[in-house]
């Protein structure tokens, strides 16, 4: 076995990870799970959730 190949197999685990994480975020950013700082819109927090 190449020296190299226990390299390539880390680094396709964590470029898949990271991956997956990214879709994750975009999914949710499109969904609208994210915040747009806009407390008076959001349904749910009261306020509490941007320290002042």
């Amino acid at each position: 076995m190449p020296g190299y190949l226990g390299y390539v197999i880390v680094t396709a685990a964590l470029v898949t990870v990271v991956a997956l994480a990214a879709r994750s975020l975009w999914k949710a950013h499109k969904a609208g799970g994210h915040c747009s700082g806009n407390c008076g819109g959001c349904g749910g927090c009261c306020g509490g959730c941007h320290d002042k």
